[in-house]
């Protein structure tokens, strides 16, 4: 039996030819020349975004040796999927035909701001903790010592010679993931990896990366398969619907007078793919807008 390396492998080579022209605004696909247009785009836009290149045998020849596909290390993934407090609303996403929820086109560019608003309720949560922390210390009041003058300056000189230990660091520790982007030949559009990783940097099981996906993509677009060019098991976002759901969102652009450039697919593409993955805080080029 073909492992399913193998399979994907020749179902790319014999199961469909190459683009030669731009059928983006018709499909929702593009060919691997703008696959590495868009490529650039995104690290211009998005520095943490690199290419990266992998062992001769697995390279595909549609797209340079240097360019196999895209990669963003370390992202911080702070939450699971059910912890979120602030989900989508409801008129914030569509449903395909196939049932799965996706982001309204009209509402990509709220996203960034949903992410900040996030963050900024998280950062005003911890600074009123340590204002009550620092509150009830001030309020402490001990009773039944008299210290002198000469002992308070000893302790202060003790205190600024003292090693703060690792332990007595407040440091949130979070799971991360490194996210790859690849040319999927076959649906002719991108494809997205996910390799997760806990606090301790031991790579997490199949159950844990399950947690932080959205629940509503988890069964039906998810799956654990090994990634196409390094030796790795991940968590994949299935590309079959892809082309169907960028085809509904250029045309909804289109409604709006906007036309999606052939460079700016990656960045309208991952804004979309937010929706299935939204505990982790990869970097989709907020500064973009449609």
């Amino acid at each position: 039996m073909l492992s399913y390396e193998k399979k994907h492998k020749m179902r790319e080579k014999i199961g469909k030819k190459r683009i030669t022209k731009s059928i983006l605004l018709e499909t929702g696909k593009i060919s691997p020349e703008e696959f590495v247009l868009a490529g650039d785009n995104l690290i211009f836009k998005s520095p943490t975004w690199r290419w990266a290149t992998c062992s001769k045998s697995k390279q595909n020849d549609w797209l340079p040796s240097d360019k196999q596909f895209l990669i963003t290390e370390h992202v911080p993934c702070l939450k699971r999927a059910h912890e979120l407090t602030s989900g989508l609303d409801k008129d914030f996403i569509f449903e395909d035909e196939g049932g799965d929820s996706w982001i309204s086109p009209e509402n990509l560019d709220e996203i960034p701001k949903k992410k900040e608003e996030e963050e900024e309720k998280e950062k005003e949560k911890e600074e009123k903790k340590e204002e009550e922390k620092e509150t009830s210390s001030d309020e402490e009041v001990v009773e039944g010592f008299d210290i002198s003058d000469d002992e308070i300056e000893s302790a202060n000189e003790e205190d600024e010679n003292a090693i703060v230990s690792d332990e007595e660091v407040d440091i949130v520790k979070s799971r991360t993931y490194n996210i790859t982007i690849t040319y999927d030949k076959y649906y002719q559009t991108p494809r997205v990896w996910l390799q997760g990783y806990r606090e301790d940097g031991q790579q997490l099981t199949t159950k844990e990366m399950s947690e932080d996906i959205s629940p509503d993509h988890f069964e039906s677009t998810v799956t654990f398969v090994p990634h196409p060019h390094l030796e790795v098991k991940t968590a994949s976002i299935h590309p079959c619907k892809h082309a169907h759901v960028m085809k509904r969102m250029i045309d909804e652009m289109g409604t709006r007078n906007k036309v999606l450039e052939s460079k700016n697919y990656l960045l309208l593409f991952l804004k979309f793919i937010f929706a299935a993955i939204p505990t982790i805080n990869f970097d989709f080029a907020q500064g973009f807008e449609l």
